[in-house]
């Protein structure tokens, strides 16, 4: 039987993460979830992954509601700094820059474009509530709640709760 490493990270300290599919770019997304949801994201410092292949800088749009912090995060980066050497004879494609948003946080399963970070979790009635309310939102193909991140994957969702220059 396969085993796999838990981190030493409770249930109840992670925050609740959505997957969003969406045919639409950041931006026009946020507005629409703004509009429908009488939210107010908007764009934080970016979430910025090193990895031995290079850095990775995400878009993160957040805001506060009381007690609860609401986050989307792009799955996709917008920029990357590549650390892996160029050719030094350009071949067929040696000219070709390396595109950023090849390098998704999560791969599997395909066409997740976004993630909703809750922090703390929804109740049973908000997440119908909000269900009814995502369905609503145009360009918004489909939202589910992620129940198969890995534990590594699940805990880079916890944000650093936002200063009063933040706001």
């Amino acid at each position: 039987m396969a085993r796999r490493l838990v981190l030493d990270v409770g249930d109840d300290a992670l925050p609740e993460v959505w997957a969003l599919s969406t045919d639409l770019d950041p931006v026009p997304l946020v507005f629409r979830l703004n509009d429908r949801l009488g939210w107010s994201l908007g764009r934080s410092d970016d979430w910025v992954r090193d990895l031995s292949s290079g850095r990775f800088a995400h878009a993160l749009f957040r805001f506060e509601d009381g007690p609860r912090s609401y986050a989307l995060l792009w799955n996709a980066p917008h920029e990357a700094s590549l650390t892996t050497p160029q050719p030094e004879a350009p071949g067929l494609f040696g000219e070709l820059e390396a595109d950023p948003s090849a390098q998704l946080f999560v791969r599997r399963p395909r066409g997740i474009n976004a993630f909703l970070v809750f922090d703390p979790p929804l109740g049973n009635q908000e997440i119908v509530g909000l269900q009814r309310h995502l369905n609503d939102v145009p360009g918004l193909l489909g939202c589910n709640p992620r129940t198969s991140l890995t534990p590594n994957e699940h805990a880079q969702f916890v944000f650093e709760p936002l200063k009063d220059s933040d706001l």
